[in-house]
């Protein structure tokens, strides 16, 4: 269904191509919900390419739940990734708990990484450089100890070390944003309103990683590459998400053709009533 507010479509899986990995620590969970709710709630977020083909805004750990289950298609609410009016581009912080000496060795066992000590108040998001030597991550500690790390090549090259640098503590990520000024009571602060850190370990062991932003074009030209970035760094802000369209999941059907599953959804959704929402709003989960 098509209006003037939003777009929804019933797509292939495999006409949707990614920019992004999966969070292997959420898949089990996330299928038991799916299974024992019956339902598919929210649509994926996705953008059209212009060889037919679909980009992965948001939603990858659900195009990788309906993998593992067998499914052939997804709902999807389709949206222009040029129009910044619609759809905005930012990066998520991680925390996660481990001593920061031990991060750094792992940082260091790839020559092309510099880890150079930095000034708090200076830190904060930047573009990622495509060439040439650049910022490629910022770390800070609890007590305000703030660190870059640097490195050169190629754009892709770079995200490659993205990934490898969010390994070390890929099962162990709690997402935020930066809503304020980086100063030292900040930080301490910022890490005291995390519950899953414990604000009397050590300051070295309570970690926050900083990611620079991208822009539309740089994930088009990642996914295209085949490349993709790690779990929970990009985050796409949407003016207009449907939420709680809820299908159930035995509507995706692989033996139903897409044009009448397309068809199945629109009757739906003409049935249902919606509410627009304009502000900002808080969802407690």
């Amino acid at each position: 269904m098509k209006t003037d507010r939003f777009y929804l479509k019933i797509i292939p899986i495999d006409e949707i191509i990614i920019h992004e990995e999966f969070d292997t620590s959420r898949s089990k969970n996330l299928i038991q919900k799916l299974k024992s709710s019956g339902l598919f709630t929210d649509p994926i977020i996705v953008a059209s390419l212009n060889n037919g083909k679909y980009l992965q805004l948001d939603g990858m750990n659900r195009i990788n739940c309906f993998k593992l289950m067998g499914i052939k298609n997804i709902l999807c609410q389709i949206v222009d990734y040029s129009n910044q009016e619609e759809i905005e581009l930012s990066s998520w912080i991680h925390f996660f708990k481990d001593k920061r000496e031990s991060f750094f060795n792992h940082i260091r066992k790839d020559k092309n990484l510099v880890i150079k000590k930095a000034e708090l108040e200076l830190i904060g998001p930047r573009s990622i450089k495509e060439k040439d030597y650049g910022r490629l991550i910022t770390v800070v500690d609890r007590k305000g100890g703030s660190y870059l790390v640097n490195t050169a090549g190629e754009f892709i090259d770079k995200i490659k070390r993205l990934s490898y640098i969010v390994s070390f503590y890929e099962n162990n990520i709690t997402r935020s944003i930066l809503p304020f000024s980086m100063t030292s009571r900040n930080v301490r602060l910022f890490f005291y309103e995390h519950p899953h850190l414990n604000f009397f370990d050590h300051p070295d062991s309570n970690l926050m990683v900083v990611f620079p932003n991208f822009t539309p074009q740089q994930i088009i030209e990642i996914a295209q590459a085949g490349a993709a970035v790690p779990a929970g760094i990009t985050r796409h802000l949407v003016k207009g998400r449907c939420l709680n369209v809820n299908l159930p999941l035995s509507f995706f059907d692989n033996s139903v053709s897409l044009m009448e599953l397309n068809k199945r959804l629109d009757k739906i959704l003409l049935k249902k009533a919606v509410r627009f929402y304009e502000e900002t709003t808080i969802h407690f989960e």
